[in-house]
């Protein structure tokens, strides 16, 4: 058997983390502008802005070149410049608020729990590799069900992913060889190619067909095909 062991990514490869920050979004930005706001002929655009920040805030968080907080209005505030909005963030509904939404609407894809099973059934140990540090990353993982005894984020090795220096030490805490260990995640930079260069088995889970894997990047359309793939499991 090829693998020993199995590291994941969280947000929106266990967790269906964009969902809830859509609702967010909308909740928290019809407390500050009204509910008209989502009437708005580029609300959709705003919206995605925000989610899958095109303009990187999040990465000049993980980098240390912006607070937490600061990513996350700096967010908001592009997306209120998309909408022609007047004035500036909020911070109570923003910070405070705004997580209170979004930590409610946590969920995981249909397609983990099975996986996880299967994973069980043969004996092969997993954890996670997250950008983001590694109590909150934790938690978010027990409020949706999901019990993982190894949790590598940020504040553990001083170095987000692609950093090769959190998929080794997540290798190490799950007692895998680096080349058995499988990375599952859904950024092609973050996952795919980090974990690729870092001499894992790098696979790409892309639910919305619309990644474009790098050489030697494995890709399936869902969870349910991990252990469909011979490759990964026979010697």
């Amino acid at each position: 058997m090829l693998v020993q062991a199995v590291l994941f990514d969280i947000d929106d490869t266990l967790i269906n983390l964009a969902g809830a920050q859509h609702i967010a979004f909308r909740t928290q930005l019809a407390a500050q502008c009204g509910d008209g706001v989502s009437s708005h002929p580029a609300f959709d655009v705003a919206a995605e802005a925000f989610v899958h920040d095109p303009k990187n805030f999040y990465n000049a968080y993980i980098n240390g070149k912006m607070s937490f907080a600061e990513q996350r209005l700096a967010r908001v505030g592009d997306a209120m410049r998309i909408l022609e909005l007047d004035g500036q963030p909020a911070e109570e509904l923003w910070v405070v608020g705004y997580e209170d939404v979004v930590s409610s609407n946590w969920a995981p894809f249909e397609d983990v729990s099975p996986l996880l099973q299967a994973l069980e059934t043969r004996g092969i140990p997993y954890g996670a590799a997250t950008n983001n540090v590694t109590d909150y990353q934790r938690l978010k993982l027990e409020q949706v069900g999901l019990a993982f005894d190894v949790v590598i984020g940020t504040d553990v090795t001083g170095k987000p992913k692609p950093d090769a220096s959190m998929f080794l030490e997540g290798a190490r805490q799950l007692g895998s060889r680096i080349e058995n260990t499988l990375m599952i995640g859904d950024d092609v930079i973050n996952d795919g190619l980090g974990a690729r260069d870092a001499g894992l088995i790098s696979l790409l889970v892309d639910r919305q067909d619309t990644l474009h894997a790098p050489d030697q990047v494995l890709t399936v359309g869902s969870l349910d095909d991990v252990m469909q793939l011979p490759r990964l499991w026979s010697s």
